[in-house]
């Protein structure tokens, strides 16, 4: 019998199919000159993550649709939960209608599944990605206006010495990562960072110390957003500063404005580790009993009694918008240098 397609592969099995892939999701996305999406997404794009990007090809080789994935880990506790990032979603736009969308996410997610805490992706098709588990959560405000925007140097990350390098680093976990629960940033994270060319950084420096950075701007992606930023002084003190010059995306109400937004969506992986999880992150106020996935359905014990939600609700009373009162929780926040 001859190979059946389509089939289901990676661009570390076909790397000589990795141009067309890309020119599939820059078509999909809309993308135009002189952006570029293995600038904006190059840590899910990049050859070391090749294993991740998972591709349909029929027997031509046409790529008929891709999806990327992306590992990354968040600390609870002393204790790093594995979660999976999905982004480059993209199908042939002459082949769409025909399955080949469901093939390939029904697959990725049963790839994974086994070894993931929960899925992230960000999309504005709800209907869509609601029919396979995964619900809109996650609080972000949007900060606009502020004081004078201060003086501060423009440059890239990767232009910085060592040394510079260093020091955003360290503003990034005394400042940022301690705001917000943040993806965990490893020596190869960082250096991926690099490689998002298109991420505008302000900073300001004396000659031998940065006292406040931020990144803007991600090439096609997050265009005048401020979405990561690093200071000596309160960070509501410093978003006042830099709110003139972008719109400051924070994960609580650091400064007040009534712009709220939903994260991400997300879906939930291994039953075991999610249930850790949620134990972990609510600081054992919130033990889940069951999770039925066929009718999105939690089961849960809080505040000493058996409760009941639909899944969806369960997840923002988590993660938000509209967190359970009861509960004092440090919010997931993601910079867009590591969303996807």
């Amino acid at each position: 019998m001859g190979k059946i397609f389509p089939q289901i592969k990676t661009l570390k099995e076909k790397p000589e199919l990795f141009e067309k892939t890309l020119k599939l999701i820059e078509k999909s996305f809309e993308y135009k000159s002189p952006n570029s999406f293995q600038v904006d997404f190059a840590p899910l794009i990049d050859i070391s993550n090749h294993h991740n990007c998972f591709i349909l090809i029929d027997e031509n080789k046409n790529v008929l649709a891709h999806i990327g994935a992306k590992e990354k880990t968040l600390t609870v506790n002393e204790r790093k939960y594995p979660i999976t990032l999905l982004g480059g979603i993209a199908v042939d736009e002459s082949k769409r209608g025909e399955g080949h969308f469901q093939t390939l996410f029904n697959d990725v997610l049963a790839e994974k599944r086994a070894e993931t805490t929960f899925f992230l992706l960000w999309s504005d098709l709800e209907k869509l990605y609601n029919k396979f588990g995964f619900h809109l959560c996650g609080t972000q405000y949007e900060f606009s206006g502020g004081l004078p925007d201060p003086l501060l140097e423009k440059t890239k990350y990767q232009a910085l010495s060592q040394e510079e390098k260093n020091q955003i680093q360290e503003l990034y976990a005394n400042s940022f990562a301690k705001e917000y629960l943040t993806l965990d940033r490893t020596k190869e994270d960082w250096e991926q960072i690099e490689e998002i060319t298109s991420a505008d950084l302000f900073l300001n420096r004396t000659s031998t110390q940065i006292g406040d950075y931020y990144f803007i701007n991600k090439g096609q992606d997050l265009p005048g957003i401020i979405y990561e930023y690093g200071s000596s002084i309160p960070l509501n003190q410093f978003i006042e500063e830099i709110g003139t010059h972008g719109k400051v995306w924070m994960g609580k109400e650091l400064m007040p404005t009534e712009k709220l937004q939903y994260q991400f969506f997300m879906g939930t992986g291994d039953l075991k580790l999610f249930t850790d999880f949620i134990r972990d992150y609510t600081k054992d106020k919130i033990s889940i009993r069951n999770i039925n996935l066929m009718k999105q359905e939690v089961y849960f014990d809080f505040n000493d009694e058996l409760q009941g939600l639909d899944l969806p609700d369960f997840l923002r009373g988590i993660f938000g918008p509209g967190t359970f009162e009861e509960l004092e929780l440090t919010p997931i926040f993601l910079s867009g240098l590591d969303s996807i």
